[in-house]
């Protein structure tokens, strides 16, 4: 993201070699990082979701779960729902507890939504 928007561009850093996966049962958990491997915080309308389970898919594991902390409610039909997540919230734009605007705000012990003002002051 840069302020509010999702980049076009998205990169998989880290997972040149997949192929360790095939055959085994994989937990994708985001923001819980203590499972498995790939950390992520929310799942908003998926697009991340889809192209890192389609690059991990080719290794054949055995079985892919996915856990999310939120997901956003989205009117996009084409939204990913993970297997396990702990909070629905609106389609707004949140931070705090890891979620950051343009690297604000991660540091919060809580979540909230970043109001037009703040998204003004901390614009890039």
């Amino acid at each position: 993201f840069q302020n509010d928007q999702s980049m076009q561009d998205m990169q998989i850093m880290g997972g040149d070699d997949l192929s360790k996966l095939t055959g085994k049962v994989s937990f994708l958990c985001f923001l819980l990082t203590l499972f498995f491997m790939f950390c992520k915080d929310i799942v908003g309308t998926g697009r991340t979701m889809k192209v890192l389970l389609n690059n991990i898919e080719k290794y054949q594991p055995k079985m892919i779960k996915v856990a999310s902390l939120l997901v956003k409610r989205t009117s996009r039909p084409d939204g990913y729902r993970p297997d396990y997540y702990g909070f629905e919230i609106p389609d707004l734009f949140v931070v705090g507890y890891a979620l950051d605007y343009n690297e604000h705000f991660r540091d919060l012990n809580h979540i909230c939504v970043i109001n037009d003002h703040g998204k003004a002051k901390y614009r890039v």
